[in-house]
């Protein structure tokens, strides 16, 4: 398995002194992760919530067979742990502006082993991901992905060094909370500290924006959906002080869905009282499960009353109230009522069931 050291002069305070020594809080949190595994009745539940990897070391201690695929993707993740440096290597070569790291191998030098935390691309905030996309070209890189999806969003189109499994994505900013404004990438980059790959010159986040920037990508893409987004949280707040994170987070303009994450977090991992979401839209994440069609629907509806006001929740509800009850491009109505009767009949089945159905059915 992989091994990082830790760059940041200031590992040691937010330790809380502990000098590389799993604090008491750090050693229930894994704790509480067994817990949630031991609960969970099926692999695929574990991988949609990205604990698969976790739930074969459990299961190895305890015993329990582990499956072939599931010891092919732990081989997987310890590959991309160690390319993932290299890759790093090559992208500061081409590019020798600022270079700050997100997510991935900077969650996963938090966790018990750093293999053990799932990622298959590199973030990286630049001050011009543009320029800094060309450099990498110029050396090596090449382009990956269909390039219209990548039109007037947080990053680029990837980029994938010849052979690796990796992808670089180059960011202009974070994936942030659509009706929240987004820090700005100055006061970003200028809050980067040493970085935890080992690699010199790429950069980290200061621990308490990257803990804020998590909470809001994970908010941005399904509010409380996955066990993984939550257990990251947990695990890069370890040791930090929640007064300051409250504090930035006001100051960002994003303490609603700052407050909604961190309690779920809590709750889930750290013996806290469980949440009204947690009882409305994330009854999943407590059973250990994909998330229902109704499930989905009510986050979709609910999420925006904990993240936005009641001004921008009304606003949120309206459009996804039209986006509802329209017909998808030319679809006949007929063609869309259907949908939505399946969607009704499929209220309790697992969103990926119901989302496979409409496949095989057609429109």
């Amino acid at each position: 398995m992989a091994s990082w050291a830790h760059n940041d002069p200031r590992s040691t305070r937010l330790a809380g002194g502990a000098s590389g020594v799993a604090t008491a809080q750090r050693q229930g949190l894994w704790a509480a992760v067994d817990e949630l595994i031991d609960r969970a009745t099926s692999l695929p539940d574990l991988e949609f919530h990205r604990l698969h990897l976790l739930a074969a070391r459990r299961w190895r201690a305890t015993g329990r067979l582990v499956p072939r695929n599931l010891r092919d993707a732990e081989r997987s993740s310890a590959i991309l742990s160690l390319v993932a440096p290299a890759v790093l290597k090559k992208a500061r070569e081409a590019y020798d502006r600022t270079i700050v790291l997100m997510k991935g191998p900077e969650i996963a030098c938090k966790y018990p082993d750093p293999a053990l935390r799932p990622f298959g691309d590199l973030d990286l905030l630049v001050p011009d991901a543009a320029e800094a996309q060309r450099a990498l070209l110029a050396a090596g890189f090449v382009r990956t992905g269909a390039p219209e999806l990548y039109v007037d969003i947080h990053h680029v189109q990837p980029l994938q060094w010849p052979g690796s499994p990796l992808s670089v994505e180059l960011h202009d900013r974070p994936k942030w909370i659509d009706g929240l404004p987004a820090p700005s990438r100055a006061e970003l980059l200028a809050s980067a500290v040493g970085g935890s790959t080992g690699v010199p010159g790429v950069l980290a986040l200061s621990p308490e924006l990257h803990a804020i920037a998590i909470a809001a990508h994970s908010w941005a893409h399904a509010p409380l959906a996955r066990l993984g987004h939550l257990l990251d949280l947990a695990a890069v707040t370890d040791g930090l002080d929640r007064a300051e994170l409250e504090l930035i987070a006001t100051r960002l303009g994003i303490r609603r869905p700052w407050r909604a994450s961190i309690a779920a977090s809590d709750a889930l991992f750290a013996d806290g009282p469980r949440t009204r979401p947690l009882r409305l839209w994330g009854r999943n994440l407590e059973a250990v499960r994909e998330r229902t069609v109704l499930e989905a629907h009510l986050g979709r509806w609910l999420a925006p009353w904990w993240a936005l006001g009641a001004g921008g929740a009304l606003r949120s509800n309206a459009f996804t109230l039209s986006r509802e009850l329209w017909r998808l491009g030319d679809e006949p109505w007929t063609a869309k009522l259907r949908r939505t009767r399946r969607a009704l009949r499929h209220a309790s089945r697992r969103l990926s069931d119901h989302q496979r159905t409409l496949g095989e059915e057609g429109p």
